[in-house]
């Protein structure tokens, strides 16, 4: 049995599993032992769940439109002692799990999540919008993006709290941190390995779109189902030339 489960919870992500399965692939050999892959399927109508069976993932599926209940229905099917979540269009680095098993065997940590990350493409936009994200994240001394713990904590924290459409990542980590404090284990935010994000979103609504478009961004923030169906569910419509959006590079 593999010790390491990787939960990916997916919704039409044909095109971005193979590059992050492919990585979490390059992170297991360099680990030495074998991980399980379990991709959540949210009703994708793409060869999602067929990708992801041919890159030798395990896949489970749910109907329920929220993204906390995605991570929860993949971490149930999960059999390893730890338990990472990655989105479907990320890719970590080849030294990822090696560094997560670091943390996690010294038992000095309740689990954590990775500081280091950025954008496959960058500009302006992204690099304000990320950078006021991990300054938010750093007050709160919490990291998202990829999140690593024990299965029995994940367990005990009660999973994601399905009752948010948005915001459920920072709302674990935070939790996660706290129950740390009670036990007197910290909160790993993880430097020594690198998560490079996919700039689809911004591709897709432009580089400035947080500022451009406050009504939609708050909206979101108060889990509006119309606006949750307009960022994740609605047909993807990004452009294969992100030229045309603000492509300045620092």
């Amino acid at each position: 049995m593999s010790r390491f489960s990787l939960v990916i919870p997916a919704y039409n992500e044909e095109k971005y599993l193979p590059r992050t399965i492919g990585a979490i692939r390059k992170a297991e050999a360099m680990l030495g032992e074998p991980v399980e892959i379990v991709v959540s399927d949210n009703i994708s109508t793409d060869r999602t769940t067929d990708v992801a069976r041919e890159l030798g993932a395990k896949v489970v599926q749910t109907d329920i439109r929220c993204i906390g209940a995605v991570r929860n229905c993949g971490a149930r099917e999960a059999s390893g002692e730890y338990i990472v979540f990655v989105d479907a269009d990320d890719a970590m680095s080849e030294n990822m799990l090696v560094e997560i098993r670091s943390v996690m065997d010294s038992g000095k940590y309740i689990g954590g999540g990775v500081a280091n990350t950025h954008y496959d493409r960058d500009s302006w936009g992204i690099y304000t919008t990320h950078g006021l994200l991990r300054m938010r994240l750093w007050v709160a001394g919490i990291s998202l993006f990829l999140f690593f713990t024990h299965k029995k904590t994940f367990e005990a924290l009660g999973g994601y709290n399905e009752n948010m459409k948005v915001g459920e990542d920072f709302d674990i980590a935070a939790r996660l941190r706290k129950l740390g404090e009670s036990q007197g284990k910290p909160f790993m935010n993880l430097r020594t390995a690198l998560l490079t994000k996919s700039a689809r979103k911004f591709n897709e609504y432009g580089d400035w779109a947080t500022f451009a478009h406050p009504i939609l961004t708050l909206k979101a923030m108060m889990n509006k189902p119309e606006v949750i169906h307009e960022i994740w569910y609605k047909p993807r419509r990004e452009s294969p030339d992100s030229k045309q959006y603000d492509t300045h590079r620092r």
